[in-house]
């Protein structure tokens, strides 16, 4: 597994480049025209003109442009919203897509600068013979009846219509330009490899790092081990079917647009269900996850008291514009180092059982309880998916033909924190492990409890930023549904008021049902447990795998095809039993 040659990370640091525009087309893999220039944030790694390095500080910039476009590109395009008519959001025949010919020809559609989303022209006309054409106007979103994203959205009504404009704008766009505008030489900003593969690791590294020793205690060394070894195969596996199937239609951008291809209208409509679904069941357990740290914190509250507190503390998140809580959403790989280096420092610290690497607890080799092994399938499962944003990251890459190593490198890296932090945990603590490992590191009294204490600070940190990122989709689902009401619509027509008390009161009330499901459903080990049984195994592994059986069965070869529907036996049979441990 090595870094392609063409992006080495030294070459992605002091390439020099020229200030021009660079075109970059590739027909085979449909991946449309890319532009880059080094003066953009979050786009090309590569130095200024000049030849000289980037600073750190602007490297880490460019790690945190990159990863917040990725971020705002992966909303966009997966909100499931009904499409508009085509009048409204394609280009008629006279409107056409001009290529430029040379560096003094730049000219941006309308649209592109509605969503946010600058692409080039082509002198084809919509619709035209031409596979790339449509691979470009797919990538704005105007394909009303087979998209139906934030990206292809438009709306008439002088005041709803107005309201959703802006909260999308807020959402997907960065540009200060406006629709009467056309900017000049604006270019599409791209992920270097060494970014995306940042991103990729960011996005997997979450919160269900915490029940990974869980998961270990519950399974054995033996079984835990094989169920951890089997997540990381297959969901590496699907990472990288996901191009082959995003590359088998043109123009296809999403996890959705994956679905439709194989298995039209339904597999965009179940994917959107399901994507709602686990974000409504993430915010639960960042709820959860925040109730617990602000116990661990402050012991003996009652619990309805820490859900009121997670209340107050996590909705004024929702109405913080997403591209700056993406900022805040990096904090990912920090607190997966920190907690790899807690545990370390506070094992190697500790000379006798429990909480010591030195003299270890006492352990399994097999499930102490059989019974419950089901649930660990889904507490391991959790800390691999993250699939439905792979498709995102692969369009957002400088050079597509590297995604797979960047898989490779995201997936190697990813495991071997999950891995030492899953080992680590059950070593210390053995039968004694409960649902986060944190509770346990805060119950040894002989640790050095500054260090501790400023970990679950910084933990606590984790769901402030996460939860405006995950409802923030479901809320602007809702809102877009509930205001193109014609009766909503007639309501509020002359009162931008009447809309904001509709929103800001409908953001509250949910955010108030997350937490009510919260103090419901407070056991975090069961929560993790259905992410991962139900979502994970779904999104990162069922899904994928039927979508690429489909798609690809006249051409795979028998053995494939035998790997592929062995894949699929395992990971139906353990999501199932995994689910139904969750709630039992």
């Amino acid at each position: 597994m090595n870094i392609p040659n063409s992006k080495s990370p030294s070459m992605l640091m002091e390439d020099d480049q020229d200030d021009r525009t660079q075109i970059t087309r590739t027909r085979g893999g449909g991946y449309g025209t890319s532009y880059q220039d080094p003066n953009i944030l979050g786009g090309s790694s590569s130095s200024p003109r000049g030849g000289t390095s980037r600073s750190f500080s602007e490297q880490i910039e460019g790690l945190v442009g990159s990863y917040t476009r990725t971020s705002l590109a992966y909303m966009a395009e997966n909100i499931p919203i009904n499409s508009t008519s085509p009048s409204n959001t394609a280009v008629d025949n006279k409107d056409y897509l001009q290529l430029p010919q040379d560096e003094e020809q730049h000219h941006v559609d309308k649209a592109s600068i509605h969503s946010g989303v600058y692409y080039p022209s082509n002198t084809y006309t919509f619709p035209g013979a031409d596979a790339d054409c449509r691979s470009y106007y797919s990538q704005l979103g105007m394909e009303a009846d087979e998209r139906s994203s934030l990206l292809s959205y438009t709306e008439s009504s002088p005041v709803t219509g107005g309201y959703i404009e802006t909260v999308l704008t807020r959402t997907t766009s960065k540009a200060d330009s406006t629709l009467n505008e056309y900017p000049t030489r604006k270019h599409v900003p791209k992920s270097s490899f060494l970014q995306s593969v940042f991103n990729s690791t960011n996005i997997l590294l979450g919160i269900g790092i915490l029940a990974m020793p869980l998961g270990f205690k519950i399974a054995g060394w033996v079984i835990g081990v094989l169920v951890f070894i089997f997540c990381f195969g297959v969901t590496n596996y699907t990472a990288k079917i996901l191009a082959e199937c995003l590359d088998a239609k043109h123009g296809s951008q999403t996890y959705g647009d994956i679905g439709a291809a194989a298995f039209g209208t339904k597999g965009r409509i179940m994917v959107s269900a399901i994507f709602i679904t686990e974000l409504i069941a993430v915010s639960v357990a960042l709820v959860v996850f925040m109730s617990d740290e602000i116990n661990a914190l402050f012991p003996g509250l009652n619990p309805i008291l820490l859900n009121v507190v997670s209340f107050f503390v996590l909705t004024p998140m929702l109405f913080v514009p997403v591209r700056h809580l993406s900022y805040a959403s990096l904090l990912g790989i920090v607190i997966a180092l920190h907690i790899l280096f807690i545990l370390f420092f506070d094992g190697l610290s500790k000379p006798d059982a429990p909480g010591s690497l030195i003299e270890p607890a006492e352990t399994d080799l097999l499930p102490p309880n059989w019974s419950a092994l089901p649930l660990s399938f889904g507490l391991i499962m959790a800390g691999f998916a993250g699939h439905s944003v792979f498709p995102t990251i692969y369009r957002d890459m400088e050079n597509p033909r590297d995604y797979k190593a960047v898989v490779d490198w995201t997936y190697v890296a990813t495991a071997i924190v999950y891995f030492f932090i899953a080992a680590a945990g059950y070593r210390m603590f053995g039968r004694d492990t409960l649902e986060e490992i944190t509770q346990n590191l805060i119950s040894i009294p002989e640790y050095n409890r500054a260090v501790n204490l400023f970990v679950l600070w910084l933990l606590a940190l984790n769901p402030v930023a996460k939860y405006g990122l995950s409802l923030s989709p479901v809320n602007l689902t809702w809102q877009i549904a509930l205001l193109r009401n014609p009766n909503v619509e007639t309501w509020c027509q002359g009162s931008i008021w009447r809309v904001r008390f509709l929103t800001i009161t409908g953001t509250v009330l949910l955010s108030a049902m997350i937490v009510f499901i919260a103090y419901i459903f407070p056991a975090f080990d069961k929560v993790m447990g259905l992410l991962g049984s139900l979502f994970a195994f779904i999104i990162s592994a069922v899904f994928p795998l039927s979508c690429h059986l489909k798609l690809f069965r006249n051409t795979m070869s028998t053995s494939r095809k035998m790997v592929t529907y062995m894949l699929l036996g395992v990971s139906i049979t353990m999501g199932v039993f995994g689910t139904w441990k969750s709630f039992f």
